[in-house]
């Protein structure tokens, strides 16, 4: 998978921003070819579930913990 440059990446979200899923015209302005732009474009989507799911899961184990204690506090009085 070819490298892509921090200056690459904020010009791919500008250009999705303009152009949308619209991959052919990303990629003649970033002389990519239409492969590379799309797959960097669901690679990204891919990273952002798994990051969102990860964060969801942390937020609902500090959930059940702080439940937990709550139960461990109330029985001890």
């Amino acid at each position: 998978m070819p490298y892509w440059s921090e200056y690459e990446n904020n010009k791919f979200f500008k250009l999705i921003s303009v152009y949308g899923k619209d991959f052919q015209q990303i990629a003649e302005c970033m002389n990519k070819s239409y492969t590379q732009v799309r797959s960097h474009f669901y690679n990204i989507q891919v990273k952002e579930s798994k990051a969102a799911k990860e964060e969801l899961e942390e937020y609902r184990s500090l959930q059940n913990n702080q439940h937990l204690k709550f139960i461990v506090f109330d029985y001890v009085k």
